[in-house]
């Protein structure tokens, strides 16, 4: 398994390199149906894309000639959007520029954020900064403006009446959650996950065993497994970005991020759902145990991640130790055997 996981990789790697634009040779770019996935030193869209964009690099740009269809995705040390997005907009990076037209939602983390005078959002603003956001008069934001603090025609809002505004939304509009940005589960997540969990136990019910014994075991060396991953895989992609034959597998990482904390979730459900199916008596065993386990896991999980501040602390141990769990089951026929 291990070696068709890395073959995988290779091969988006490869194929990756072999769309690179020729006319800079620093320019990384490839297709699936209409996205468009993009990374580079300095990266500069200006054409029309007809899906969604997922763009990266130290710096990004999206000219007034720019158009995206779908959502966009971006992530670089600064970032400016000049021109039109038809989807949501999401922005990671340590200053971003806004000076065009978005009809959907912007969300944005980093250092600092701006909205020039030709600033159009149609939908919500969101931002998790260190610094005030700094909006210009001429700008037009429909929807609300969600942060730590922020400023609009002179006028500034109070830190803490911000943020309580922020989590007070959160938590009515997503069915329960946290006040921390994507510490929250709603209940429809939790089915999905629990579906999801299902799935894996069905179809490789070896390697859910080993999951759960692992979890009974050797919890925290799961645990220690999830963290390494969970802080180094940023640290690497930053590390492999600087160099110019690093770029591809930068990008390649952030893309498999949020993936990962997928399955990480998704085997912290398929682990707890065979204890709880293993502490249920006969009741337990078979197919309709693990249906049992696992909706009942996935309630446990649902209720205890919309609890304020614990439920954050109860979402990193969920995601961390899966993925801990995760890589122990890969491994744990060649420990055995060894």
């Amino acid at each position: 398994m291990r070696t068709a996981i890395l073959s995988c990789l290779f091969a988006v790697t490869t194929l990756a390199a072999a769309h690179a634009e020729p006319a800079s040779g620093r320019a990384v770019e490839w297709v699936s149906g209409k996205d468009v996935f993009a990374a580079a030193e300095e990266l500069t869209i200006d054409r029309r894309v007809d899906g969604a964009l997922t763009a990266a690099g130290q710096i990004v740009i999206l000219t007034r000639d720019a158009h995206v269809k779908g959502d966009a995705w971006i992530a670089a040390r600064r970032a400016a959007i000049e021109g039109e997005l038809e989807g949501d907009l999401s922005i990671r990076g340590q200053e971003a520029l806004i000076n065009g037209h978005v009809k959907g939602d912007v969300t944005f983390y980093g250092v600092e954020l701006s909205l020039g005078p030709d600033a159009r959002i149609d939908g919500d603003l969101d931002y998790f900064s260190a610094s005030t956001a700094k909006i210009d008069k001429g700008a037009v934001v429909k929807g609300e403006v969600n942060g730590n603090a922020f400023r609009i025609g002179g006028d500034t809002v109070a830190r803490d009446d911000t943020r309580e505004r922020w989590r007070d939304s959160h938590m009515r509009e997503r069915g329960g959650g946290l006040s921390a940005p994507g510490y929250h589960m709603s209940a429809g997540g939790a089915v999905v996950f629990g579906g999801l969990a299902l799935l894996l136990g069905l179809v490789a019910p070896g390697a859910a065993a080993r999951m759960r014994d692992a979890a009974v075991a050797e919890p925290w060396q799961a645990l220690g497994l999830g963290m390494v991953w969970l802080i180094g895989v940023p640290v690497l992609a930053v590390a492999t970005a600087i160099t110019l034959v690093g770029l591809p597998v930068a990008f390649l990482l952030m893309l498999l991020y949020p993936l990962g904390i997928v399955f990480g979730l998704v085997a912290a459900l398929t682990a707890l759902g065979g204890l709880i199916a293993a502490r249920i008596g006969s009741a337990g065993e078979g197919a309709l145990g693990l249906v049992v386990g696992i909706v009942l896991a996935a309630a446990l999980l649902w209720l205890a991640i919309s609890i304020p501040v614990i439920g954050a602390i109860v979402w990193l141990a969920a995601v961390a130790a899966g993925l801990g769990l995760v890589v122990m089951a890969l491994w744990g026929p060649e420990r055995a055997a060894s």
